[in-house]
């Protein structure tokens, strides 16, 4: 069985600044192809993006208030069950915490664009 979530942002996080996070946050293997990003973590949690994205809307149902123009989304998947002595979910709080700490970019971050977990605007990083 898989989770899906999901990281939409504006344009001040692009895709090696993203890739910069995820290796800040501890991912495995970071792998950045034409734009493309797949990051890979130890715990079983896989984040993967095409790129920079045209459809600026948010998909996210609970927004927390938040207005941004969507510039980049990725699928932030847990797989499986993760190894012992790994978080999944430490894991996404370390890529929520990594994200907002390296650039100023407003995100959210939902369980499959129904439960919002993590959001950045103005006022800081929060989470639900």
């Amino acid at each position: 069985m898989s989770l899906d979530l999901c990281l939409e942002a504006d344009n001040a996080l692009t895709v090696p600044t993203l890739g910069r996070a995820l290796e800040k946050a501890g991912a495995s293997e970071v792998i950045i192809t034409d734009g493309a990003l797949e990051a890979f973590f130890i715990s079983g949690l896989t984040v993967r993006t095409p790129g920079m994205t045209t459809d600026s809307a948010i998909y996210a149902e609970d927004t927390k208030g938040i207005d941004l123009r969507v510039a980049i989304r990725c699928n932030i998947r847990i797989k499986g069950p993760e190894p012992e002595g790994q978080s999944v979910m430490g894991d996404l709080d370390k890529i929520a915490q990594s994200i907002a700490q390296v650039c100023s970019s407003h995100f959210l971050i939902s369980f499959q664009y129904e439960e919002t977990l993590y959001w950045r605007d103005a006022t800081g990083l929060r989470r639900e």
